[in-house]
């Protein structure tokens, strides 16, 4: 799978950058969201992991923008973040093309076998 992971946190992206490309993953990075967004409209990814709570342009503007300008259906969003959000914030960030949400910190074979189970559904 092509993979893109937008986190401010360096630590975050490195570590589970390795461990993808570990696992056969083609794994990119952006660690603030006004970068992130930039290679989202210029890539396709199968997946792309935000995190929500970024400082200057957060996760939540990433997904504003992809929507005020269509093109976040194009992509399978899977918010990745620790901040806890109530189920009404989830559900209209979904309701928005959002695709899921992940809670930090996961374990990495946990992550692996999401994306998997991802890959698999898309074949």
């Amino acid at each position: 799978m092509k993979i893109l992971l937008i986190d401010d946190n360096k630590d975050i992206t490195e570590m589970f950058s390795k461990y993808l490309k570990l696992h056969d993953h083609e794994c990119h990075t952006a660690n603030d969201g006004r970068n992130g967004l930039n290679m989202i409209e210029n890539q396709k990814y199968d997946a792309v992991m935000l995190d929500l709570a970024m400082p200057n342009f957060s996760g939540i503007d990433v997904i504003h923008a992809l929507a005020e300008k269509n093109k976040i259906h194009n992509q399978k969003i899977i918010i990745f973040t620790a901040s806890s959000k109530p189920n009404n914030d989830l559900d209209e960030l979904i309701q928005m093309g959002v695709h899921s949400c992940l809670t930090k910190p996961m374990d990495p074979d946990e992550l692996i076998d999401y994306l998997e189970n991802l890959e698999v559904k898309n074949i």
